[in-house]
């Protein structure tokens, strides 16, 4: 059995696959001249699959398709099944790890201060996992999900143990303090989200902060620029056109990062655990290391106490909030720039499945597109807030450490 994997998958799933079955890196097989019969794909978003980008299968179509993400928008799902070819994907694997990185974002930007109103848009995995961390804090919440509302009265039952979801309206998420995105890619009808605000609602929302973690278009990035110059305050990790994106938005942006939200050590273990599931039932033979499902096994991270104010600590569980700033840099001067090292960084090289292919080269202004990727597939993997550990002082004077889930230290 041959399966061709992404490179950036390829040790994680060696670790969890049987030595008889080969594994033929995504890079390699794509160079072949004539395209070898395979059984089987295990991609990432990065990588398109439709007719287009593989019209051999009309002919010679693989088994499978495990694509080790959460969303679907990067294959023709359609296409696939109409060709006998099973797809999988990894719903809600990283959810927690995007929420930490909402939360940390809205902290991050308003100084450890912000206790108005969130709004959330798309009430899914990842959405309720905002919601979630959101309410332990105190704040507000309203929720904008009109599919969801409408799949909970067609059949007649409740999807949520707590009662009925009821959706917000478009104007009472406008009307909140900060709005974060989470939906699908849908292009046209009812439920269109590329994209869901342009210039009309933008102007006339009360929004301050914006984060947008979802799908790149689902807010207009003209509009979300000139939002921006005008004192809103974005986060933006996702880009429409990525890895080539406006840096014109990337500067106006306060925080900037390369399509990391959900990565962590932990959200890693998920799609692996889940990916090896998909493989056992599509009939692939598998062996699984049992650290390889046991995301409580990764060695916890204890902070310092040399902290000097809440934008510190913030950068401290979640190094991206500093290292923002880099890659902003980078990106606009179009030149590599050495990752900054925070105090946890060795665990994060030597972590499972961490994402490091060397170091950083060179990159020309023209080479911007390499560069994001690098940013993006070269960052350590950190660690999740409930494998955080915190002294009794910093949980004292920084008492939200304890309700979005780091531990006391003993």
């Amino acid at each position: 059995m041959k399966i061709v994997v992404d490179r950036q998958l390829l040790d994680g799933i060696q670790k969890v696959i049987a030595p008889n079955v080969t594994c033929i890196p995504l890079e390699a097989y794509a160079l072949e001249n004539h395209r070898p019969f395979v059984d089987g794909f295990i991609i990432r978003s990065v990588t398109r699959i439709d007719k287009e980008t593989y019209p051999e299968w009309i002919n010679s179509p693989p088994s499978f398709v495990i694509t080790a993400t959460a969303g679907i928008d990067h294959i023709d799902t359609e296409w696939l099944t109409a060709h006998g070819i099973h797809w999988r994907h990894c719903p809600g694997a990283n959810a927690h790890a995007v929420a930490e990185y909402v939360i940390a974002s809205v902290l991050w930007m308003s100084q450890g201060s912000f206790q108005g109103s969130l709004g959330i848009v798309g009430v899914g995995a990842t959405g309720q996992a905002v919601e979630s961390l959101a309410k332990e804090l105190g704040w507000d919440v309203v929720l904008y999900d009109p599919p969801r509302a409408r799949a909970a009265q067609d059949f007649g039952r409740e999807m949520q143990p707590a009662g009925p979801f009821r959706s917000s309206t478009m104007d009472d998420i406008m009307a909140c303090d900060a709005v974060t995105f989470h939906v699908p890619r849908v292009i046209g009808g009812e439920d269109a989200t590329m994209p869901l605000w342009s210039h009309e609602e933008l102007q006339n929302a009360k929004t301050f902060w914006i984060i947008q973690a979802s799908r790149g278009g689902t807010i207009d990035e003209d509009a979300l620029y000139h939002w921006a110059k005008r004192g809103g305050q974005l986060a933006c990790d996702v880009w429409h056109g990525e890895p080539s994106i406006r840096l014109d938005l990337l500067e106006a942006a306060t925080l900037a990062t390369p399509h990391i939200a959900g990565y962590s050590i932990q959200s890693r273990l998920n799609v692996f655990a889940q990916v090896t599931k998909h493989l056992e039932s599509l009939g692939v033979p598998v062996q699984v290391p049992k650290q390889a499902n046991q995301a409580g096994e990764v060695s916890p991270v204890t902070l310092s106490d040399d902290v000097t104010s809440a934008k510190e600590l913030i950068e401290a569980i979640h190094p991206w909030m500093a290292r923002s700033s880099v890659f902003k840099a980078a990106m606009l001067e179009g030149h590599s720039h050495p990752l900054g090292q925070s105090q946890y960084d060795d665990q994060f090289h030597d972590g499972p499945f961490a994402e490091n292919d060397g170091p950083f080269t060179e990159a020309k202004p023209h080479h911007r597109e390499g560069l994001f990727k690098q940013w993006r597939t070269q960052t350590p993997l950190r660690t999740e807030f409930r494998r955080i550990y915190a002294s009794e002082p910093l949980h004292t004077t920084y008492p939200w450490l304890m309700k979005i889930g780091v531990q006391k230290a003993s």
